[in-house]
């Protein structure tokens, strides 16, 4: 399988001056308009790639920590990790298990099935900044499926969408782009027995994180602090799929090293 744009060439636009999220906002509709604005016209078979903050705003997932009601499990945890206990509960609610408390960060396996520090909530980038945190969505690719239904009615062309969050990894320092969701888009290429190398050898091994790759290329344009650039438009892959999930590309913990 060819895992590179049908003419070798790959095109990734941020979209410029998306308004501040705010909850039930059409994030279809802000992505339309937003093209429009820059002059850009959204494509058959363009992936539009979307950072998760602003599908959770829009989705509600804005918590005041005063509404918070720390249990004594949380209170403990809070001690070892020097933390607010409000938002040590909340990495609670949001997790399945906590893997690791060391050096300030509570490593978990989020809900959705990836492994993260504090479960992803956020206090970056947030109007009402100190005591509110931002939670993931809780069903990334879900809202990924909708928004693509909802901007190729609109539209009239077939597109892809992710939603990405940005994570560390394993054996490396650094955030990189990563897919939470997606919807019509291949999210993992599989070349173990189905390919050769340049010398006749069979893949063994090669398994591609497709849509992550994806999500760290339009990283490069929307950005990762305070850039406002939430939403980018990858031009040039032709590889839609109506049947991947993004949970593919989640490691299964039989087969996780660091556990």
């Amino acid at each position: 399988m060819n895992t590179r744009s049908a003419n070798n060439k790959l095109e990734v636009i941020a979209l410029n001056n998306v308004p501040s999220i705010k909850e039930n906002d059409d994030i279809a509709k802000i992505i339309i308009d937003n093209s429009k604005e820059d002059n850009l016209e959204i494509q058959k078979n363009d992936i539009v790639v979307i950072a998760q903050k602003i599908i959770s705003k829009s989705e509600g997932r804005l918590i005041d920590l005063q509404t918070v009601f720390a249990s004594d499990q949380a209170k403990e945890i809070a001690k070892q990790a020097s933390k607010d206990a409000r938002l040590v509960e909340l990495i609670i609610q949001e997790s399945n298990e906590i893997i690791r408390i060391q050096n300030g960060v509570i490593i978990v396996e989020h809900n959705l099935g990836h492994i993260l520090a504090n479960a992803g909530i956020d206090q970056s980038n947030i109007e009402n900044g100190d005591g509110h945190v931002l939670l993931l969505p809780k069903n990334p690719s879900k809202s990924a499926d909708q928004i693509r239904r909802d901007l190729e009615l609109s539209l009239g062309v077939k597109v892809g969408v992710i939603i990405t969050d940005s994570m560390g990894r394993a054996w490396r320092l650094g955030t990189t782009g990563h897919a939470i969701g997606s919807s019509g888009v291949k999210t993992i290429i599989d070349l173990r027995g189905k390919s050769k190398d340049l010398f006749g050898r069979e893949l063994k091994t090669t398994v591609i994180g497709f849509a992550d790759q994806i999500a760290s290329a339009a990283a490069l344009v929307t950005g990762e602090s305070n850039e406002g650039k939430p939403v980018a438009i990858v031009r040039g892959i032709d590889m839609p799929s109506d049947s991947d999930n993004v949970n593919d590309l989640i490691r299964p913990k039989k087969e996780d090293l660091f556990r």
